[in-house]
Formats: C-alpha cells, structure tokens, sequence
C-alpha cells in the first residue's frame, strides 16, 4: 500500500529534518482542503459542454401565431 511506502521513507529521515516533512504535509493537506471547500456546491451550468442538435433549423416559427403573415 502506498501509504506504508510513505511511512517507511518517512522513517528513513533523519530526526532534525522531520520537521521539514511535516511541514511539507502539513501545507499539502491544508491546501487541498482549501481546494474543497472552495469547489462549486452545484453546477450552475448543467449543460455546459453537451452537444447542440438542430433540428430543421430553418423551418419557421410560430407562424400562425403572426397575423401579418396570414
């Protein structure tokens, strides 16, 4: 498992320097609960990026609807 390779380099630092690794998670793990929060509760595009399909786009509109043109 990848965490017990972590845990085994980590026990390969020399004890001085452990606060130097604990620093670098530390910051880590912070930022990546900042990115959490900070994501979009719901999508405000739902449609965004999803195909667009015509269908006889150049039929008219409504057209008994224009008296104009009755």
């Amino acid at each position: 498992m990848l965490q017990n390779q972590v845990i085994a380099e980590i026990k390969q630092i020399p004890p001085d320097r452990l606060i130097d690794v604990y620093q670098l998670i530390h910051t880590f793990r912070l930022g990546l609960l900042h990115e959490q929060q900070n994501q979009p509760k719901t999508n405000l595009y739902p449609l965004r990026g999803t195909k667009i399909d015509y269908k006889n786009p150049t039929e008219p509109v409504a057209s008994d609807d224009w008296e104009v043109l009755a």
